[in-house]
C-alpha cells in the first residue's frame, strides 16, 4: 500500500463519513496531502556529499469556509499530513533537519476550494525561518521556490541515507510496469472504474464512459486517455473546468494517487499492481 493510500485509510477512519459528503465543494484532504509531496520532492536540496534536504516545516493556508469546515479535525489532520510527509522523505531517501511539522492557517482572501502550500527548512537551532511570501494557491499553485531563505550551516540530518548517493524522485509511470492496471476511484461509494486502452470519457451525460450524477461536472467533462501505459487527463472544455491535485488543468499526464476533482466530485487514480 502506497504513503496516500494509507494516509487515505486513517483519514476515513477520522472523519467516519462519505467523503463525497463530508468535502462536497470544499477542499479535500486528499488535495492537500497530495500538494504537500509535490512540495517535498520540488524544494529539496543537495546539501553536500550526495546528501538530500527537504523542507521539515510545511504551511497550508486555507480560505475561512475550508478553515472553518476543517477545524474539527485540524490538529488530528495536521498530525497525519505530517506522518504523511515523512514517510514520503523517506521513501525518497530525503532528510531533514528535524521532524516535519504541518500548520493550518487562516488566509481570508481565499476562496472555497483554494488552498496555499509554501515550505521552509526549520534548523531547531536556529529562530524559525519566515513562511514565503509567494505561498501558492492550489487551484493553481503559485510556482513554489521564490523566497526560499538560505539553507543553514548543515548539522548531522534525520531520515535514511542508505549509501549518500542522491536518488531521483519516484516518477511512478505506468509504463515501467507491465501488468498494471489502471482505475480510478470515486471518493464517497468507493466505486472503481477501470481504465480502458484509448478514450475514457467523464461525465453527467448517457453518451459517457464514466457517468457521475453530479450537476456540476458537464455532459461530456473530460476524458483519461490511456495510451503507452500512460494515463493523460484532458478537460473537454468544461464549465467548471478540472482540477489535477488542486491544479486547473487542460491536459495532464496522472501518476499513481492523483487527485481529480471535477464539479463537486473527487476521483483518484490508480494504479493496481505496480
Amino acid at each position: 500500500m502506497g504513503v496516500l493510500q494509507r494516509f487515505e485509510r486513517r483519514l476515513e477512519g477520522m472523519v467516519g463519513l462519505a467523503f463525497a459528503r463530508v468535502f462536497k465543494g470544499k477542499v479535500h484532504p486528499a488535495e492537500i496531502a497530495k500538494a504537500l509531496q509535490r512540495e517535498a520532492t520540488e524544494q529539496r536540496s543537495v546539501v553536500g556529499e550526495g546528501r538530500v534536504l527537504a523542507p521539515n516545516v510545511y504551511v497550508v493556508r486555507l480560505g475561512t469556509v475550508d478553515y472553518d469546515h476543517l477545524s474539527e479535525w485540524s490538529d488530528q489532520l495536521a498530525a497525519e499530513l505530517a506522518d504523511m510527509v515523512t514517510e514520503h522523505i523517506e521513501a525518497e531517501g530525503f532528510q531533514t533537519f528535524d521532524d516535519v511539522r504541518v500548520q493550518l492557517e487562516l488566509a481570508e482572501e481565499l476562496p472555497t476550494g483554494v488552498f496555499e502550500v509554501s515550505s521552509h527548512v526549520a534548523d531547531p537551532a536556529r529562530p524559525p525561518a519566515p513562511a514565503r511570501p509567494d505561498a501558492a494557491p492550489v487551484s493553481g499553485v503559485r510556482g513554489p521556490g521564490a523566497g526560499r531563505p538560505a539553507l543553514p550551516p548543515l548539522p548531522p540530518l534525520r531520515g535514511r541515507s542508505e549509501s549518500g548517493a542522491l536518488r531521483p524522485p519516484v516518477v511512478g509511470r505506468a509504463g515501467q510496469h507491465p501488468g498494471v492496471t489502471h482505475v480510478l476511484v470515486v471518493d464517497g461509494p468507493g466505486t472503481r472504474h477501470e481504465l480502458t486502452t484509448g478514450r475514457n470519457v467523464i461525465g453527467r451525460g448517457t453518451e459517457a464512459d464514466i457517468r457521475l450524477p453530479d450537476t456540476g461536472v458537464s455532459r461530456k467533462h473530460v476524458d483519461i486517455e490511456l495510451e503507452g501505459g500512460t494515463a493523460t487527463v484532458v478537460d473537454l472544455g468544461s464549465t467548471n473546468g478540472t482540477l489535477v491535485n488542486g491544479r486547473r488543468v487542460a491536459r495532464q499526464p496522472l501518476a499513481d494517487g492523483d487527485v481529480i476533482r471535477i464539479g463537486h466530485s473527487v476521483l483518484v487514480y490508480r494504479q493496481d499492481g505496480a
